[in-house]
């Protein structure tokens, strides 16, 4: 038992070595790759971050710590993974260290099994990100995010309701429950033709202490017609427009809730998995919210798939290049991102089945991945 104790003491060190140099190397390109982010996001938004009536370094400061968390689990966290195992494994190989590693009768795999650890690591900081810190902030980071954008609203997608409502608001503000110019087409069950047609200024969210919540509409005018398609007109209304029936206040009888405006836009980015699941379950038409659920399995699984990818080029042929390390990394990240982005949005449009369109990019890669990893030379 002391023997074999004695003999993986080596190994361990040789592992904390490894892990060393990739937590270095990790940080090295997280500040070159985030800086160099921030300096173009910096100077491409600076006219909207001079406007605000904040300090501009308190500006920077709030926006780029609300944005950073959401690219770091979007984008930045897989390549960083990549690009720092790539550098790591470049260094050694530059200073001749896996040879006596390889010569020890250690496997090309177990000796890349530290990267593999930490790619999980890092996995599981961005399914945090998403689950705990990111929903629990969201209304500071849509603050934060609010400075370096032309508007501080957004335009949800024209949503239908149980209650046989098409609703559409074409400003809404998350953060105060509110939208501007709302219309609401309601339709007769009979023959589907449009029943009445609500437009209003403004459209609220209300909520009562001890009774259920209700959006209200504010200024509006309802336009009716009957089974036949024919205006009805309005015998109250007074004017050349009889068929306008006006108010200051009205109650939307639906159940469409302001999640369902959020989730149709990037504010998607913002609910966990448990809220994403519930609305899900409420409006299981909008294909974007099961794409967007199996994203969350999947997109993590990434930090494996590169590495997966970009390993086996650096090692097959020994490059001793960081320059062409970091390259072949970029390229690596650039196609599978790519091909991410085709996926889901082809599973957006209804063009591919949601949960295709989330895990063939991860079925694809993985399987060349392995491939690849599995034609290295694993005995030395």
């Amino acid at each position: 038992m002391i023997d074999r104790i004695g003999s993986f003491l080596p190994l361990l060190r040789v592992d904390r070595y490894i892990m060393r140099h990739f937590v270095v190397a990790w940080g090295i390109c997280a500040i070159a790759i985030l800086g160099l982010f921030m300096v173009i996001e910096g100077l491409t938004r600076i006219d909207r971050f001079l406007k605000q009536d904040v300090n501009l370094i308190v500006v920077l400061a709030r926006y780029f710590a609300a944005v950073i968390p959401i690219y770091l689990c979007n984008y930045f966290g897989p390549i960083l993974t990549l690009l720092a195992a790539m550098f790591s494994v470049t260094q050694l190989n530059k200073g001749n260290e896996l040879v006596p590693l390889r010569l020890a009768g250690l496997s090309t795999a177990r000796i890349l099994a530290p990267f593999f650890l930490l790619a999980a690591v890092s996995a599981a900081g961005m399914i945090t990100l998403q689950e705990a810190v990111i929903p629990n902030l969201k209304d500071l980071i849509r603050t934060a995010t609010a400075y370096g954008k032309t508007k501080t609203t957004i335009h949800p997608d024209r949503l239908p309701d149980s209650f046989n409502n098409l609703i559409r608001v074409q400003e809404y503000l998350p953060a105060e429950k509110r939208g501007r110019y709302p219309d609401v087409q309601i339709r007769h069950p009979s023959n589907l033709l449009l029943q009445s047609l609500i437009q209003a200024e403004e459209i609220r969210w209300v909520e009562v202490e001890g009774g259920d919540p209700y959006w209200l509409l504010l200024n509006g005018a309802i336009q009716r017609w009957d089974e036949q398609g024919v205006k009805i007109k309005n015998p109250d209304a007074s004017g050349e427009d009889v068929y306008l029936d006006t108010f200051k206040e009205y109650v939307l009888m639906t159940d469409l809730r302001p999640v369902d405006l959020e989730s149709t836009d990037a504010e998607i980015d913002y609910l966990s998995f448990g809220e994403l699941r519930a609305q899900y379950k409420r409006r299981g038409e909008l294909k974007h919210l099961e794409v967007k659920l199996h994203m969350r399995f999947a997109f993590p699984l990434s930090n494996f798939i590169l590495l997966l990818l970009g390993l086996p080029l650096v090692l097959k042929g020994e490059n001793r290049s960081v320059v062409i390390g970091i390259a072949l990394a970029i390229g690596i990240s650039a196609g599978y991102m790519f091909a991410t982005m085709i996926c889901a949005e082809l599973g957006n449009r209804g063009l591919l089945a949601p949960i295709l369109a989330a895990w063939l990019p991860v079925l694809f890669f993985g399987a060349l991945g392995l491939t690849m990893f599995d034609s290295i030379d694993n005995t030395g």
